[in-house]
């Protein structure tokens, strides 16, 4: 049976009510994987350098600036979810790739920008029945729930175009996607969430979100518990979980010369909502530029962090590769892992399945491209 006929036959099914609406998703795949590296193993990686795995412009998608990304250990997926909103795109859909088959899915088509509106609760709704979310900025403020199997969006549509033509005062709420059902579900929060940086606690199974003070979401998923009313960020900044000490690092920010230029590290309490601590650090060793909006992932296999900040400001031509050891509290450059100046860019996750740093680049005019870097053993 051809392609086409597979897709049809699947839509059939769908409209029929006997399959889920990831099966939709299914009739979405990129073409044949494109990339550098051909399709040798991950494993077989040259370590310490950036190697493309895929690249394409002709997903009828592009990577968005002000999106994020989180990884679903349970399919070891890469998922991406997040618009730029300001009039190239409407996207509200969340991409998935496979770097085992090296293929782009998604979850639904995007929904039309004048299905947006405020529903009865005054959430901002969209699509046909109302239960999606509107497409928006969300920065690093996506994560991969495990306890729940599902992608948590803790952002607002605060920078939505079509926020002036609601005349209903949106309500703060976050978002959840089950990966398994394909259903969003809109979950209340204490505040507007717009600007967050967030993280999954894996320890207290506990859903971190840093948006004026420390908000804590535990196991039962049923109350936000504010841990922290310190802020030492104001905007841009990504947060990263230490699964080996159990703490939270900050990295970047526009406004704070010092967040930029060292490392907040937030050490929370024993139980959802109890009182955590904060700590500043400068690191040692090789000199890691000093940047607001810049990739930031965990590895617990080498128990560091992996940044890519750009090098030179505003007018920077290259991003460089450092990897901050919290338990030495030094940075390190990999000089063969340079890459051009990524701008904004919330997109990293470590692959744990294949113990490699996955990375997507691209924007309007330049193509999606998921990159690989396998770190050696030694690096930290």
């Amino acid at each position: 049976m051809s392609r086409a006929a597979q897709c049809q036959r699947r839509r059939r099914r769908l409209a029929a009510g006997l399959a889920s609406a990831l099966l939709l998703a299914a009739c979405s795949e990129d073409p044949a994987p494109s990339g550098a590296f051909g399709t040798a193993g991950l494993e077989s990686l040259p370590p310490n350098r950036w190697v493309s795995l895929h690249e394409a412009r002709d997903l009828g998608w592009h990577r968005q600036g002000h999106a994020g990304a989180a990884y679903d250990r349970r399919r070891g997926h890469l998922l991406l979810f997040g618009s730029d909103t300001h009039g190239r795109d409407w996207d509200n859909t969340v991409h998935r790739f496979d770097p085992a088959t090296r293929r782009w899915q998604r979850s639904h088509p995007p929904a039309d920008p004048d299905s947006y509106r405020a529903d009865g609760s005054e959430r901002a709704v969209a699509g046909p029945r109302g239960d999606q979310p509107w497409a928006m900025h969300t920065y690093d403020g996506v994560l991969y729930d495990a306890l729940a199997d599902a992608l948590f969006v803790a952002s607002h549509p605060l920078h939505n175009p079509r926020r002036q033509e609601v005349s209903a005062e949106l309500a703060p709420f976050a978002w959840r996607h089950g990966l398994e059902t394909g259903e969003w579900r809109a979950l209340p929060a204490p505040t507007s969430l717009f600007l967050s940086a967030s993280a999954y606690d894996e320890r207290r199974e506990t859903i971190v979100v840093y948006s004026n003070g420390i908000w804590e979401l535990g196991p039962e998923r049923s109350q936000w518990l504010q841990a922290s009313a310190e802020s030492h960020h104001n905007m841009h900044h990504t947060m990263a979980y230490d699964s080996r000490s159990g703490s939270l690092a900050v990295f970047g920010d526009q406004r704070s010369e010092r967040a930029r230029e060292g490392v907040w590290l937030y050490h929370p309490g024993t139980l959802p909502g109890d009182a955590g601590r904060w700590e500043y650090r400068r690191p040692g060793g090789d000199e890691c530029p000093a940047d607001q909006h810049f990739p930031a992932a965990y590895s617990p296999d080498h128990g560091v962090y992996l940044l890519l900040p750009d090098e030179g400001g505003e007018d920077a031509e290259r991003a460089v590769t450092c990897v901050y050891d919290p338990e030495r509290n030094r940075y390190r450059r990999l000089p063969e892992a340079t890459l051009p100046a990524q701008g904004m860019n919330f997109m990293m996750v470590y692959d744990r399945r294949r113990e490699v740093f996955l990375l997507v680049t691209g924007s309007h005019a330049e193509p999606t491209t998921v990159w690989a870097l396998r770190l050696e053993r030694s690096a930290s």
